[in-house]
């Protein structure tokens, strides 16, 4: 898995710097994503950018991918709901990198994962092959956190970025859906550029945000496999367990 891990690294490394440089090109979560995507698939060899499942070819790299089990997200929080509620909402992770050694073992549509009943079935007899994801990939842009014509505060907006954090940590440990993890590594990348907002004070609002976020999030009770990355134009902060630092990106 080196050469994936120095892929996603670098791709990760080159959107940060790029989002420093340019913040002016990032108008939406979109623009960030598909140029992440980008360099991380320019970053892979050619024999990864595509893997075999039973039945054909796909690419390594999707988004929108739905989340393995069923959960609530009302009023910006995250709860994992009983594998026996029918009412709750499956989720989607922004992107995925798919795991060579599950995909080829598994059909097209359980290894899209779009069809929620067939994949439960395959998962409880023990016949989905863990980790099914090498990566998942959260994003959030805030890209006017300070404009006095938001109606959500900064406070509010931390709250969406915590829970990404328990979305993505959802896969990283056991749970009663699956009996290891669902996926190898966790990002969620928060990219800032609210100065260029032109209104409000961005720092005050960055404050009040990291005060949020901070109350929500206890870094020591998650995976020390997920990531999480704050950037702004001004530098980046990496969260990990229960470090936090301003260390270049590394995946171990």
């Amino acid at each position: 898995m080196t050469d994936l891990n120095t892929a996603v690294n670098k791709g990760i490394e080159k959107i940060i710097h790029d989002f420093q440089v340019h913040p002016h090109y990032y108008f939406t979560e979109e623009d960030v994503r598909w140029r992440l995507l980008r360099e991380i698939e320019t970053s892979m060899s050619e024999a990864e950018v595509q893997i075999g499942f039973s039945g054909g070819v796909t690419s390594a790299i999707h988004t929108e991918y739905p989340t393995p089990f069923r959960c609530s997200m009302k009023d910006r929080r995250f709860e994992l709901l009983d594998i026996s509620d029918k009412q709750g909402q499956r989720g989607h992770f922004d992107a995925v990198i798919l795991n060579r050694a599950a995909a080829s073992r598994l059909g097209f549509e359980i290894l899209r994962s779009q069809y929620y009943d067939a994949l439960c079935q395959k998962m409880r007899k023990g016949d989905v092959p863990l980790p099914l994801l090498d990566c998942v990939i959260e994003l959030k842009l805030f890209r006017d956190m300070a404009h006095p014509n938001r109606t959500e505060s900064a406070g509010q907006q931390a709250e969406y970025a915590s829970q990404a954090v328990e979305k993505v940590a959802a896969t990283l440990k056991s749970t009663p859906y699956y009996s290891e993890s669902f996926a190898r590594l966790g990002f969620v990348l928060l990219f800032d550029n609210s100065d260029l907002a032109g209104t409000g004070d961005a720092e005050i609002a960055r404050r009040k945000f990291h005060e949020r976020f901070n109350d929500l999030v206890h870094w020591d009770s998650l995976p020390n496999t997920l990531s999480c990355i704050w950037v702004t134009p001004h530098g980046n902060r990496i969260f990990r367990g229960t470090d936090v630092s301003s260390v270049k990106v590394t995946i171990e």
